[in-house]
């Protein structure tokens, strides 16, 4: 009988273990939920707000850049091996630079620290990224520092991202930058400039941004003019570049 008894007891305490397991499992289960339904909502959030200032620069503030970065903030708290949040993060600290003209110098240039240090983190965790390595890439174009660095970065973009639409997107406007301010870095990048402008007005995710650039630098002749091997879909998406006369 005793050890019976004993067996029972024990038993019993085996089936009290495992109920505790399952209700520590189960409540950790629901806070991990909780905090991915928060989560992606603050980043679906801050990416529509995103989406929405690279179209209209002028919508942007200061505060709007704070609360986006408050929210993207507790996204990281909740998961901080998160590699698309510090890209994210990384996008805000431009734009509060960007809201900081007309302030102290250092500020601009501590928020674009900040930029790239987010930059950075969000390689360390995925180094394939190549959002990541154009945000490298463009803080060093704000700082005015286009070295062999900056190229370095922008090369590793390409590498990496080929086909993606913000590698597309920033090789064109920052070479439409230099063509209008008729910069000696225009050389170095009009072969990727033709490149990837061609692939931007292929790609539906950047061809909006693409002719928009084409169409805030002025550039609608020599676009059709360098787009003059490309396919007629490509051409006719530069403005003023196909007529029917």
């Amino acid at each position: 009988m005793a050890l019976a008894s004993v067996y029972e007891h024990h038993q019993l305490a085996i089936k009290r273990i495992a109920r505790s397991v399952f209700f520590i499992t189960a409540a950790w289960g629901v806070v991990w939920s909780a905090q991915f339904f928060v989560s992606g909502n603050y980043y679906y959030r801050v990416n529509n707000q995103l989406n929405a200032w690279q179209s209209n620069p002028e919508r942007v503030t200061a505060s709007k850049v704070s609360d986006a970065i408050t929210k993207i903030d507790s996204a990281i708290s909740m998961f901080p091996d998160n590699a698309l949040y510090y890209q994210m993060r990384g996008q805000l600290y431009e734009w509060q630079a960007f809201t900081a003209n007309g302030t102290a110098d250092s500020n601009k240039a501590s928020m674009l620290n900040l930029a790239a240090a987010n930059y950075q983190q969000s390689l360390l965790l995925r180094p394939l990224w190549p959002a990541s390595w154009v945000g490298l890439a463009s803080v060093k174009w704000k700082r005015n520092e286009v070295d062999d660095t900056f190229y370095q970065y922008m090369k590793k973009a390409i590498q990496v991202g080929p086909q993606d639409a913000i590698v597309h997107q920033f090789i064109v406007e920052f070479g439409l930058a230099n063509y209008a301010a008729r910069s000696p870095e225009y050389i170095k990048v009009i072969q990727p400039l033709k490149h990837h402008m061609n692939l931007g007005l292929i790609n539906p995710h950047s061809r909006e941004a693409i002719v928009q650039s084409i169409v805030n630098y002025n550039a609608e002749e020599p676009a059709c003019r360098w787009m003059r091997l490309a396919t007629y879909p490509v051409r006719k998406r530069i403005p003023n570049c196909i007529t029917y006369k």
